[in-house]
């Protein structure tokens, strides 16, 4: 963050973040969602921490549950949905099948997105990863990222945003999870 500054490029972390979808609502239907805060850093301090999500970086657990659904897809953010399908009770054919809506692509290259990827599995898969300790022994395949937010009073939250991969046939991750643990 501290580079980018010096090289007037203070606000390429904030562009990212928003390219992400952090800051803005996801459009997830009927739910009043709070759109959170990523703004243009106006010191280097504060884009050194903002960097780190730290500072005035204000997301929601949605916002950041898609952008790992979209990591672990190949790229794709999807607006959230509530429901996936409507079936009789009586079993049969679904009445109503809602298909997901693209509202945008991340931009990262491939091969950046594949390092993504590989270290998100290594944080759970790893003996050394932050998350290996809680997660291993898991029979469904996690990648994931630990962190933490600061609360504003106490002791910060802990994070683990991740996706499962248990899904071989499609080769694209099942879930997508956020969770914060307040004060821990």
């Amino acid at each position: 963050g501290l580079t980018l500054y010096q090289n007037n490029r203070a606000n390429d972390i904030a562009n990212m973040a928003r390219a992400f979808g952090l800051g803005s609502a996801t459009g997830i239907e009927q739910i009043a969602e709070e759109s959170g805060r990523i703004v243009d850093p106006p010191t280097d301090i504060d884009v050194v921490n903002q960097s780190i999500g730290q500072g005035e970086v204000q997301v929601t657990p949605l916002q950041v549950a898609r952008f790992i659904a979209a990591l672990g897809n190949g790229g794709t953010l999807f607006r959230p949905q509530l429901v996936e399908k409507v079936e009789p009770v009586e079993g049969g054919d679904p009445i109503l099948t809602f298909e997901p809506e693209a509202m945008g692509t991340l931009p990262i290259q491939p091969f950046r997105m594949e390092v993504i990827q590989q270290a998100m599995i290594a944080v759970v898969a790893d003996q050394d990863g932050t998350a290996n300790f809680r997660l291993r022994g898991l029979r469904i395949p996690v990648a994931g990222k630990t962190g933490t937010a600061e609360s504003g009073s106490g002791d910060p939250h802990a994070w683990f945003a991740g996706y499962t991969m248990a899904s071989e046939s499609t080769g694209t991750p099942d879930i997508a999870i956020a969770v914060i643990l307040e004060n821990q």
